[in-house]
């Protein structure tokens, strides 16, 4: 007898415990990748002779540094990085070149990110790719107030990137309705190869 309340004590136990563990696979099959804003002793630092060692598809977590409201924020989602020969037409004239060729990529952001400038990242056409490769850093999205963010590699290794990112407009600042300037939100990111 004593065997049978043991067996129904662990059955009542693990039907109790199953919701919880539902909603916590459901809420994400894998977590985030973990990240430290400093590199890991296997990393170099990078070479920007060497941004056809990017090419590849990623992982991304951004952490924001700078809230305003004291409240830590990240951003998250996949990246995929590739050459191609011709010039984006919408932004050629930010795009570079590294060995004959443009990286070109799309940044497909997880939620709560969404709207607009998100969506933009997600381009994968040609003509007007949602990340490019310009002077030192990854542009996602377009140049321009509240339109994208750029992600500038410190560190890498064969299968991680890492370095720092910021909103930062390329040109002009951005003022709120009173006048003074409105900070970028900037910080750290790591973009773990998944290909």
């Amino acid at each position: 007898m004593l065997r049978s309340r043991t067996a129904v004590f662990v059955v009542v136990v693990s039907l109790l415990s199953a919701p919880a563990l539902l909603s916590a696979q459901r809420a994400g099959s894998s977590p985030p990748p973990a990240c430290a804003s400093g590199p890991t002793p296997q990393m170099t630092p990078f070479d920007t002779a060497k941004v056809v060692d990017l090419v590849g598809a990623y992982d991304v977590v951004m952490f924001d540094t700078t809230s305003i409201r004291g409240v830590a924020s990240q951003h998250a989602g996949k990246m995929a990085l590739w050459m191609q020969d011709s010039v984006p037409r919408r932004r050629g004239s930010a795009a570079k070149r590294s060995q004959k060729q443009f990286m070109v990529g799309m940044y497909d952001a997880a939620p709560p990110d969404t709207g607009e400038i998100w969506k933009r990242m997600a381009s994968r056409s040609a003509d007007a790719p949602g990340a490019i490769w310009s002077d030192g850093f990854i542009r996602l999205g377009e140049f321009g107030a509240k339109s994208g963010i750029s992600l500038y590699p410190r560190s890498v290794s064969p299968n991680e990137i890492r370095g720092m990112w910021s909103s930062q407009p390329g040109i002009g600042i951005v003022v709120d309705y009173t006048g003074p300037r409105e900070p970028d939100e900037a910080g750290y990111f790591c973009a773990k190869r998944s290909r």
